[in-house]
């Protein structure tokens, strides 16, 4: 009896996590969503390299969200945390840092911040904890330095 329980409890949670990820793709797909792969220790303890975050296209970020953005040169993103929002001249700029970073990202500003437009999104939070999924990221992650 208890093996059959956990059996069909198991089952269920496989479909969830299934249903879930298929969701997420199609999202990402129709361009609703993008994920983001956490990539270095920055952002410690909250995300680890290898987490998956679901990030959320916004036209509203405050201080304390945790944003994606292009860096200032080269290819690839930096997941931060906006700790300071500056309007220039009817131009809005974010002050970001890593959590476990003593300093803000001063080599990825421009004048007073990282400028709206170098801006992905927000990660997605529900209930005040941000979206994530453990150790998937390392796929994307490994895809990568194969085929670079």
């Amino acid at each position: 009896m208890k093996y059959r329980l956990l059996t069909i409890i198991g089952r269920i949670i496989g479909n969830l996590i299934v249903v879930l990820l298929l969701m997420t793709i199609l999202l990402n797909v129709f361009g609703l969503i993008v994920l983001g792969t956490v990539e270095g220790p920055s952002m410690e303890p909250l995300f680890q390299t290898g987490d998956l975050v679901v990030i959320i296209k916004s036209d509203e970020i405050n201080v304390g969200d945790i944003i994606i953005f292009k860096k200032k040169a080269g290819d690839g993103f930096i997941i931060h945390r906006v700790i300071e929002i500056r309007n220039i001249s009817n131009s809005l700029y974010y002050v970001t840092k890593g959590d476990n970073n003593v300093l803000p990202d001063y080599q990825e500003f421009e004048v007073a911040g990282v400028p709206s437009h170098r801006v992905i999104g927000k990660v997605l939070e529900i209930n005040g904890l941000p979206l994530k999924i453990p150790l998937i990221g390392y796929l994307p992650l490994m895809a990568r330095k194969l085929f670079s």
